[in-house]
C-alpha cells in the first residue's frame, strides 16, 4: 500500500479558524511511500478529506504530546506542518484496520462551544498517559458529509471509524480524549455505535450569554453597512446550513440574522444532546457556570466520571488559573481587544426562535444528567 509523498512549498491558509481545507497547502508531487509510515511516524496525522477525489491528506507536523497540548488541534497541526501525504479512502480504511486498541480508553467531549470545552481538554492534558486532541477537523467534515451525501452513509460511517483508529494510532496508558468542533455532536450515534465503551462528556451554557459570546469572539469589529452585515449573513446561513440541520431546513424566504443564526445552531445542539441522551447514551453535562462557581470540584467531578482522578490533584490546579486558548485567536487577550458587536444581538428574535421550539423554550434550559455542584 503507497501513499503519494509532497513537499511543502507553501501555506496559503488565510483565516486560522475557518474549516481545514486540502487547498491550505501549496505543494509539489514528491514520489511515493509505504503507508505504513504514517502508523510508525507518531509525526504523521490525518488533517483533511478530499471527498471530490477520494482522498485523505495526512501531514508530517508535531509530536502527539505537542499537539496534545495546543488549543486547537487543527490550528497546530498546520502552523507545524513540515510535509503533506495523501492516501486514497480505501487504503486509509484499510491502514486503520491494522490499528489495535481499547475504545474503553476514550473520551469523547460533545459541546456548543464558548463553554469550557478547551479547558475540559487542557485538563485531561495534564494527566499522564493521555493524548488530548482538541478539535481534529476530519470530524467537522464528516458531519457535513453525513448531510449532503445520503447515497454515501457507509463509506462516511467506515471514514468515521478509520478517523477514531487514526487518531489513537499513539498507544497510552490512560485515555485518548477527544474534543470536536461543536457540530461534532451530529456524530454521537455513531460514534456510540462504534464505540460503546468510550465515555462521553457534554459542555453547554445558557443561550443569551452564549450567543454573546460567540458574537464578541468571532464577530467583533465588524464595521459595516446594513447591507454589507445583510450580506455577510446570508454568507453565514451558505456554509451553516451543511453542520445546523434546523438552519437547512428553515423557510428559504426569511432571511436569517446573526442572532437567529446562533439562536438555531444553540437550539439545535441542545436537541441533538437530548436525542441522544434518550437513545440511551450517556453523557454527564457540566454547564458553564460550574467552571466559574466551583471549577476545582467541576473538574474533579468530571474526572471523576471518566475513571481518570489523579493521584495528585493539585496537577490541574494551574491549568484551571490559565487561559485554555491562549496564543489562539479566540483567547482571552484576543477578545478583549475587540469591541463586542452586541448591538446585533435580538433577544426578541431568539424568543422567538426558543417559542418555536417543542420543548428547549426557555435560554437556561437544563439537559438530562447535568452535574450539579
Amino acid at each position: 500500500m503507497l501513499a503519494t509523498n509532497f513537499e511543502l512549498i507553501n501555506k496559503r491558509r488565510i483565516d486560522p479558524v475557518t474549516l481545514v481545507d486540502i487547498k491550505d497547502f501549496e505543494v509539489r508531487e514528491n514520489g511515493q511511500i509505504d503507508a505504513k509510515e504514517i502508523l510508525e511516524n507518531d509525526r504523521i496525522t490525518l488533517y483533511a478529506f478530499d471527498f471530490e477525489n477520494g482522498q485523505a491528506m495526512f501531514v508530517e507536523a508535531a509530536s502527539p504530546e505537542e499537539l496534545s497540548q495546543a488549543p486547537f488541534y487543527y490550528q497546530a497541526q498546520y502552523e507545524s506542518t513540515v510535509r503533506v501525504l495523501t492516501l486514497s479512502f480505501e487504503s486509509m480504511i484499510q491502514l486503520a484496520q491494522s490499528v489495535t486498541w481499547d475504545d474503553s480508553r476514550i473520551i469523547f467531549i460533545h459541546s456548543m462551544g464558548r463553554c469550557g470545552s478547551t479547558l475540559a481538554g487542557k485538563i485531561f492534558a495534564q494527566l499522564p498517559g493521555v493524548i488530548n486532541m482538541s478539535e481534529p477537523d476530519t470530524l467537522t467534515q464528516l458531519v457535513a458529509a453525513r448531510f449532503t451525501q445520503p447515497d454515501r452513509q457507509d463509506m462516511v460511517k467506515m471514514l468515521l471509524d478509520a478517523t477514531i483508529c487514526l487518531l489513537c494510532k499513539t498507544p497510552v496508558q490512560t485515555a485518548w480524549v477527544i474534543k470536536g468542533r461543536s457540530w461534532a455532536i451530529e456524530l454521537g450515534d455513531w460514534l456510540h455505535e462504534l464505540y460503546p465503551h468510550a465515555r462521553n462528556l457534554y459542555l453547554y451554557r445558557e443561550a443569551e450569554s452564549w450567543i454573546k459570546s460567540n458574537l464578541n469572539a468571532f464577530i467583533a469589529d465588524m464595521d459595516r453597512t446594513p447591507e454589507e452585515l445583510h450580506r455577510f449573513e446570508l454568507e453565514g446561513r451558505g456554509w451553516m446550513k451543511f453542520f445546523v440541520p434546523s438552519i437547512a431546513r428553515y423557510d428559504a424566504d426569511r432571511h436569517l440574522s446573526l442572532t437567529g443564526l446562533t439562536a438555531l445552531m444553540w437550539l439545535d445542539n441542545m436537541e441533538r444532546y437530548m436525542e441522544l441522551h434518550q437513545a440511551g447514551i450517556q453523557m454527564l453535562a457540566i454547564p458553564y457556570p460550574n467552571w466559574q462557581l466551583d471549577p476545582h470540584r467541576t473538574a474533579l467531578s468530571m474526572l471523576d466520571y471518566c475513571g481518570c482522578c489523579p493521584d495528585d490533584p493539585t496537577i490541574i490546579e494551574e491549568t484551571l488559573m490559565q487561559d485554555s486558548q491562549a496564543g489562539s485567536p479566540v483567547s482571552q487577550d484576543a477578545v478583549k481587544k475587540k469591541s463586542a458587536p452586541f448591538w446585533v444581538f435580538d433577544p426578541a428574535e431568539l424568543k422567538r426562535h426558543l417559542q418555536n421550539h417543542a420543548y428547549i423554550q426557555s435560554p437556561d434550559f437544563e439537559v438530562a444528567n447535568t452535574l450539579k455542584i
